[in-house]
């Protein structure tokens, strides 16, 4: 079995650098000591209610980051008789915020493709 290489105390403080949170503010959301942020930035593993309360703390989804799966597929292509796909599904996810949402009229698109 193939080990796992995060390193996930450097993804963590990679995270909090790339939404300006410092170490005293981590401290803050997680309702601990500042010298706890420094142990576990130092960590390559931590366990899944830390992972959890991190990842709610900084709104980022770390357990993506063990995903065992590198593509998801769907079995929900629809062939003709010779084998060939006449049309398949794909589902797309995005976040965006409010403001993206208006500039884009994406409601009105949307909703014109039910129409």
């Amino acid at each position: 079995m193939e080990k796992c290489n995060v390193y996930i105390g450097e993804v963590i403080a990679e995270v909090m650098a790339e939404k300006k949170v410092s170490k005293a503010e981590m401290a803050r959301r997680l309702n601990i000591r500042p010298q706890s942020i420094d142990y576990m930035l130092g960590r390559k593993s931590i366990d899944t209610d830390t992972l959890y309360n991190v990842s709610l703390a900084l709104d980022y989804d770390f357990a993506q980051l063990y995903s065992i799966k590198k593509y998801q597929t769907n079995q929900d292509d629809i062939q003709d008789t010779k084998g060939k796909i006449k049309k398949a599904k794909v589902v797309v996810e995005l976040e965006l915020e409010k403001e993206d949402i208006m500039r884009l009229n994406l409601k009105k698109k949307i909703s014109s493709i039910f129409e």
